[in-house]
């Protein structure tokens, strides 16, 4: 493009129309409105979906992820992204079970391997020979 057609391009969107975009009066959701798709509407397609296949949803999903795995499909990768990232913040929790006394040992073997750090760090090359 020509410096003057991108000059005439780029003026056009210079000046706001009054008609195009921006907040307009009683635009949008109303507040407090609900969403459109609630957990009722939810549990009645997964209730559809399993009268008629017999099978629940997660099954369905595990029984294509496979099918997709063995035919080394590209959509295999999308597979993973959804199994991903529903599973994995589920998966992600951990529950600590140490005691007090191993709680404490750890905390001092990490303030003995800082000190280390910190001695080697402070040393010139001439001291860690």
């Amino acid at each position: 493009m020509t410096e003057k057609a991108i000059k005439a391009k780029t003026a056009r969107y210079r000046v706001k129309s009054s008609t195009r975009g921006g907040a307009r009066e009683g635009a949008g959701r109303p507040a407090g409105g609900k969403n459109k798709i609630n957990l009722a509407t939810i549990q009645t397609v997964l209730d559809k979906l399993y009268d008629r296949t017999g099978y629940c949803y997660e099954d369905l999903l595990i029984d294509d992820f496979l099918k997709a795995r063995e035919n080394n499909s590209a959509l295999a990768h999308k597979y993973h992204v959804i199994l991903a990232n529903k599973l994995m913040p589920d998966l992600a929790s951990i529950e600590v079970t140490d005691t007090a006394s191993q709680v404490e040992e750890k905390r001092q073997a990490f303030a003995d391997a800082l000190s280390q750090l910190a001695r080697v760090a402070g040393s010139t090359p001439a001291e860690t020979k």
